[in-house]
């Protein structure tokens, strides 16, 4: 959620400098210069980064398995391809993050915009949107498993 935060506060910085303003000053619409291109990249980024952390945990468990406690190589793989179902889990996996990152990049940049042009502004925007985050995509997370796995 620390990026989310980040994104927020990019996107307050830049309204409090006025340079949103500016933007609108000169016909240019600042939702499609700089709201628009944030979304996809959002959107796009969840999915490869549950891909390299969905890596990351069966190499650590290669690891822990095989290498640490002594598990069967051949073993630790065939219980590996028979506990993930590729299609179902995988697909399951890729449909939350996209999901996710929809969520969570909309939450942010909504945060930022709206904010507040105060000093305190970039901190109670920031805290909202951590907090708005973390509660989404916990239910999020809830309805989609109910749903995908009956």
């Amino acid at each position: 959620m620390q990026f989310e935060g980040k994104r927020t506060s990019r996107l307050f910085a830049m309204k409090a400098g006025e340079q949103l303003s500016a933007m609108e000053m000169m016909a240019v619409d600042p939702i499609k210069v700089v709201i628009a291109p944030r979304m996809p990249a959002g959107v796009i980024a969840m999915p490869l980064l549950a891909a390299i952390f969905n890596a990351v945990g069966v190499i650590g468990g290669y690891i822990v398995g095989v290498v640490m406690i002594g598990v069967d190589s051949g073993a630790f793989w065939s219980q590996m391809q028979g506990g993930v179902g590729v299609w179902r889990d995988v697909r399951n996996g890729v449909v939350k993050s996209i999901v996710f990152g929809f969520a969570a990049t909309f939450i942010s940049l909504y945060q930022g915009y709206e904010a507040q042009p105060t000093p305190g502004g970039v901190s109670s925007a920031t805290i909202r949107t951590v907090v708005y985050s973390s509660l989404a995509l916990l239910g999020l997370d809830f309805m989609m498993t109910a749903l995908m796995f009956n």
